[in-house]
């Protein structure tokens, strides 16, 4: 296990050498961007932003040694004309988690092949997940920008993850800045730890919860209907009226099945057309078991 964990922090840290990012080079860069001598939040009420900041550390358990990199965590590019956001943060964050998941998985699952453990990490390092991890903790309520349309989708976003308690599988619009501030965060915690992925891990284990797991991951809709009338010798066909009428239809062996409708992006109105006809599909074709299909996939 030691030398596991010794080879992944290798890694971690060539990957830091490649990227030329280094406490002393990460400070110089803050140095000369930072410009900011007022802050002001998403709504335009001017807040006492450094402070509420010590409120991301005591939900992190964490007291960072260079503040700093808070702060670029959770500025937007939107906020400033210069080069100071979170945008190399998230960057470094993102590979840190995958990094930090696939060792975990790694050894919680000796008998799940690559292809499995792909699936299972990607559930939980995709951006609604992330997201998820944002609402829960707050985090959004930091975020320095200046993007008028951001806070009502935050609003929308938490009200309709109410119906999905842990994940809806492309059936909700995901705000990506919720998924980029975790990310940041943790390539923040990264770097002042002196790229330690133990602290990282030991930080976000629980803050990522509840992490999605081998029983708990779900087919994406569009998946599993394919995966079922596969099963069934059934021919599957989504008619795209998107342009036209903000929709797809779902006919499976030329019958209606369902109908997805989402004007502001049309992979959600494609995934709840398909969500529609497997709600369907066993009204007319009889009762599935998807078991048998999703363990065939972990194979």
């Amino acid at each position: 296990m030691e030398s596991q964990q010794l080879e992944a922090a290798a890694a971690a840290l060539e990957m830091m050498k490649v990227l030329d990012i280094t406490p002393q080079s990460s400070k110089r860069t803050r140095e000369s961007c930072d410009d900011r001598p007022e802050v002001v939040s998403g709504n335009d009420q001017t807040v006492d932003w450094l402070a509420d900041l010590d409120k991301v550390e005591e939900t992190l358990r964490y007291k960072f040694k260079n503040k700093k990199l808070l702060e670029e965590a959770f500025t937007h590019a939107s906020f400033s004309d210069k080069c100071f956001s979170y945008e190399r943060l998230e960057y470094v964050g993102d590979s840190v988690l995958n990094l930090v998941l696939t060792k975990e998985q790694y050894f919680m699952y000796p008998d799940l092949p690559p292809g499995a453990l792909t699936r299972l990490r990607s559930a939980n390092v995709n951006t609604e997940k992330l997201a998820r991890v944002a609402i829960k903790h707050q985090l959004h309520r930091y975020l320095r920008h200046k993007k008028p349309l951001l806070e009502e989708q935050i609003r929308e976003f938490s009200q309709a993850i109410l119906e999905y308690p842990l994940h809806s599988n492309g059936l909700v619009d995901v705000p990506k800045a919720l998924a980029d501030i975790v990310e940041a965060t943790i390539g923040a915690v990264f770097i002042d730890s002196n790229f330690s992925i133990e602290t990282v891990w030991k930080i976000f284990k629980d803050l990522l919860e509840p992490i999605i797991s081998q029983e708990t991951m779900r087919l994406h809709p569009v998946t599993e209907l394919y995966e079922a009338c596969q099963k069934r010798n059934l021919k599957l066909r989504f008619v795209d009226s998107w342009e036209e009428h903000m929709a797809f239809d779902v006919l499976i062996d030329d019958q209606f099945m369902g109908r997805g409708i989402y004007g502001p992006k049309k992979e959600i109105a494609h995934n709840r057309a398909a969500n529609d006809a497997l709600n369907n599909i066993e009204k007319v074709f009889g009762k599935k078991d998807c078991s048998d299909e999703f363990d065939s996939i972990n194979e």
